[in-house]
């Protein structure tokens, strides 16, 4: 089982069951957001950047 004190640990360390575990103890579940919002995001920087250099 995953311990909390010690940052060492990467989630590639844990067994598949103990990282369900942990991640419903986290409590956030923002689903495909993040993902989304930073695509969106990258495709308005390249928009951008193609709008300024030509």
């Amino acid at each position: 089982m995953m311990s909390d004190h010690d940052p060492t640990r990467q989630d590639e360390d844990i067994s598949a069951p103990d990282f369900a575990r942990e991640e419903r103890k986290d409590g956030h579940d923002f689903g495909n957001w993040p993902e989304v919002g930073g695509l969106v995001f990258t495709l308005i920087v390249c928009l951008l950047i193609f709008m300024i250099r030509g």
